[in-house]
């Protein structure tokens, strides 16, 4: 398990400082340097590892350099619990600090993603469309028009409200569209 530092920004988005672990402090026999600067002990296992500072000081010590002292929320999680990065840009932080996914902004961000396919092939039937104007082809352009009209309706009709979590939401995707690769 990985400590991170998560804080909300002042636009109200979740930040994930992850601490570098080379930056954490080992003793040598020239003293206490970063990890990194360890020369042979960076060879030795994990466990024999001679560090000059707990995880938690390691954490604390990062947090000092690098997060604001006025940075609302600061809290240590563990990397296990942050949610899914499919919705990243809808976290929010919990009553304990921890990110979870704000459901409402997710489903905003996904009709979103809905919307840019859905544009991309409105575009297309354009071309169909002019196709069948130059072949004078009455039922092709009938077809195209029926096809844009429930591509245009989309964001309308198109129900995200069942999905109670991010794996649920993203695994709606309308069939009207191409599937995701």
């Amino acid at each position: 398990m990985t400590k991170l530092i998560v804080t909300t920004d002042t636009d109200g988005n979740v930040t994930v400082c992850q601490p570098s672990p080379d930056a954490r402090l080992v003793t040598t026999e020239n003293g206490v340097v970063p990890f990194y600067k360890s020369g042979a002990i960076r060879k030795l296992p994990p466990d024999d590892i001679p560090w000059s500072e707990t995880e938690d000081e390691f954490v604390a010590r990062i947090r000092a350099k690098d997060v604001p002292a006025d940075a609302p929320n600061v809290t240590i999680v563990e990397d296990s619990d942050l949610p899914g990065r499919k919705f990243r840009n809808a976290w929010k932080q919990d009553a304990e600090g921890k990110p979870q996914v704000d459901m409402p902004k997710a489903r905003d961000l996904h009709m979103d993603r809905i919307r840019v396919i859905r544009n991309e092939e409105l575009q297309k039937e354009d071309i169909n469309f002019q196709r069948a104007i130059e072949a004078d082809d009455a039922s092709a352009k009938t077809a195209v028009a029926t096809k844009k009209q429930a591509l245009r309706d989309l964001p309308a009709t198109f129900d995200l409200n069942g999905a109670g979590t991010d794996e649920e939401l993203d695994a709606l995707w309308p069939s009207e569209l191409p599937e995701r690769s």
